[in-house]
């Protein structure tokens, strides 16, 4: 499995109000993000899948998030404003064999 391409990303979100464009660019920021964490295989075959479902699910929260530039949403006087976690459990739960390991 290759890197995945802009219309398996399409495909992976399904019907979207994002332009290709938008797109596009989200998913070669989070690409750039995740080789910049990961331990990315350069020409691997296959690629690995968790890495492929990873990058695919950056680009959705990507794309949810622009949306929301502080990432708050607003609630109700009952449950008050939510401030949305600063990463994604599943980008990190199939990230988190590739990440990179700092050593001191």
């Amino acid at each position: 499995m290759p890197v995945p391409t802009l219309q398996e990303v399409t495909n992976y979100l399904g019907e979207t109000s994002a332009t290709v464009e938008q797109i596009t660019d989200a998913l070669a920021a989070e690409q750039a993000d995740q080789a910049n964490r990961c331990r990315v295989p350069a020409d691997a075959d296959p690629w690995p899948a968790s890495l492929s479902q990873a990058l695919k699910r950056r680009v959705a929260r990507n794309l949810a998030l622009r949306g929301l530039p502080i990432a708050v949403l607003q609630g109700d006087s009952e449950s008050g404003s939510l401030v949305l976690p600063g990463s994604d459990p599943e980008v990190r739960r199939f990230e988190g064999p590739h990440r990179k390991r700092a050593f001191g």
